[in-house]
């Protein structure tokens, strides 16, 4: 079988809801050419499509229960503090790492959950978490020096977080455009430089300006302000439509030996209100805080309204936004942290279940599992989680009545692997994914559902964006079940590279010519998994706090 070349080119967040129209209205005229010319579906994200587990989905071919990311966040095995998770958390074996031990070139950019940087036959540039470009994000190590010397400055994000106050939005739309073009810069100078087998970069401005500016483009949405919209409605229509003139570039330079992929690790839709779990578990009887005065006299103040939140939001009111990360922080350190009530203040003894992490995941409080568990394995388990679950269902919005949880599912209906002891024990999907637990793990607000008064505007949804296009590829398919994890053994196969017999995708035959799609598949034995990373090990005390503040930025993690 010949052996092409792979671009894989990642559209962070980027959604057919936005392109598909705008392709037909004449917008995006590359990405309209290219979805006639290829195949093109939409692409399953993982549950929940959270970027850190749905990377990770692609970048091993495998779900969630083999690799172990489920969130941004783990939980300390000692106790319920959690800490941002990298590269170093997943074990199982990359795409890049399997093709490099085939003997072939790699280049990987920006792509996220590649920090730190593993070596490569090839090279290595991190994407998120990197907190900085100081923090050694280059495989081999001076490369990035090499990269500032040809290109300029190295730009590692564009940050959303100055678009959520008034004064920061123009600023956001420079850094963003700033970022992209160094993008481009070293995409191109790398492109030159290596003799690559297979070369993948990701855009995550697709992702940012969609969580920063929904506002502007949705009159639907809580935020909306018709002033400010005229001013900024389009600027994620001009946005793709930057991307769109970036890829004419790119495809104009490729041969007939190159396959590109186009791919995203979730959708992207508006965002208009909380759910703050942890609030609505306490309400019902399975999260209880302790007693003591100290504890008591916080549940009083957090119950009238002294929480995160509400004085970022009072702050906001009176110019004062820029404390916002005093606030934010203080929940993990500080005086503040003295104030606000947190997970310090939760009688685990007492707790039957609890919620970690952005989008509704519950775990319940297991004896033997958990540093306090209560809850015994086998009947009291199942017994518990039925109950959770069915009340769920029933969890409504006081304000319009309607049933704000759109799916439930216990862990093992969508994680399978040996990883599985670490998934929540209940995820949910909220109504139309508009509700959203975002970015709040412990207690942000004393409300249960309250609307977002600013900030971030847009968050994920379950459908991404796949395009191939190439030789290989039939013209005009349209997929129909393809998923995250079917990307590494479809790549594998387009480069004559054996597929690990334990990894969960397909290859995604149907978008192949006949004489490509009918050869056979090359199968490899399992590859051995690396030894479990050692959590204190992983990162500073300072690259952790530089990133949960980048994450914070970004609206993940509270």
């Amino acid at each position: 079988m010949k052996r092409y070349k792979v671009l894989v080119i990642g559209l962070d967040g980027a959604t057919f809801d936005l392109i598909r129209p705008w392709a037909m209205a004449g917008h995006l005229p590359t990405l309209s050419r290219l979805m006639s010319q290829g195949a093109s579906g939409e692409l399953q994200s993982t549950i929940p499509p959270m970027t850190a587990p749905a990377w990770t989905s692609f970048i091993t071919g495998k779900n969630p229960g083999q690799h172990g990311l489920y969130d941004w966040i783990y939980r300390h095995e000692d106790g319920y503090a959690v800490s941002p998770v990298t590269a170093r958390h997943c074990t199982e074996p990359t795409l890049w790492s399997l093709l490099s031990s085939a003997g072939l070139r790699v280049c990987v950019f920006n792509v996220p959950m590649t920090y730190p940087p593993q070596p490569v036959n090839g090279l290595m540039i991190s994407g998120l978490p990197a907190p900085s470009v100081r923090a050694g994000i280059t495989y081999p190590p001076e490369l990035l020096a090499e990269i500032e010397a040809q290109v300029g400055e190295y730009l590692l994000y564009p940050d959303p977080g100055q678009a959520y106050s008034d004064a920061g939005v123009d600023a956001f739309l420079r850094r963003l455009y700033r970022t992209a073009e160094t993008r481009l810069k070293v995409l191109n100078y790398l492109r030159r430089r290596e003799d690559w087998d297979f070369f993948m970069v990701v855009f995550n401005g697709t992702d940012t300006v969609q969580h920063a500016m929904w506002k502007f483009m949705s009159p639907a949405h809580p935020q909306h302000d018709p002033a400010k919209a005229r001013k900024y409605g389009s600027a994620i229509l001009h946005y793709y439509q930057y991307i769109d003139q970036t890829l004419g570039e790119i495809v104009a330079g490729l041969d007939r030996d190159t396959v590109l992929i186009l791919m995203s690790d979730h959708g992207a839709g508006p965002f208009h209100k909380f759910i703050h779990v942890n609030n609505w578990l306490r309400q019902q009887g399975w999260l209880r805080l302790k007693r003591g005065p100290k504890a008591r006299l916080k549940v009083v103040a957090f119950d009238r309204g002294f929480a995160p939140m509400k004085i970022y939001n009072l702050l906001m009111r009176f110019g004062l936004g820029s404390l916002k990360r005093e606030v934010v922080r203080g929940r993990g350190q500080g005086l503040l942290k003295t104030l606000f009530l947190s997970f310090d203040d939760v009688d685990w003894s007492r707790t039957a279940a609890y919620s970690l992490g952005n989008v509704g995941q519950i775990y319940l409080n297991v004896r033997g599992r958990e540093p306090q568990g209560i809850v015994e394995p086998g009947r009291e388990y199942e017994r518990l989680r039925d109950e959770i679950i069915a009340r769920l269902q029933e969890l409504k919005d006081p304000e319009t009545g309607e049933c704000v949880v759109q799916e439930v599912y216990r862990r093992e209906e969508v994680y399978w692997g040996d990883k599985l002891e670490k998934a929540a024990d209940i995820v949910f999907i909220p109504t139309r994914m508009e509700y959203f637990g975002f970015g709040e793990y412990e207690f942000g607000s004393n409300e249960i559902i309250e609307p977002v008064k600013r900030g971030i505007s847009g968050t994920h949804r379950l459908n991404g964006i796949l395009l191939l296009w190439g030789e290989p590829i039939r013209s005009g398919v349209v997929l129909e079940d393809s998923h995250l994890y079917d990307l590494a053994p479809t790549i594998l196969y387009l480069m004559n590279v054996a597929v690990p017999t334990d990894m969960d995708g397909r290859i995604l035959s149907e978008c192949l010519k006949p004489e490509y799609s009918s050869l056979p598949r090359l199968r490899s034995e399992p590859t051995p998994s690396a030894e479990s990373p050692v959590p204190s090990a992983a990162l500073s005390p300072e690259d952790e706090r530089l990133i949960t503040d980048r994450l914070r930025g970004l609206g993940y993690v509270g």
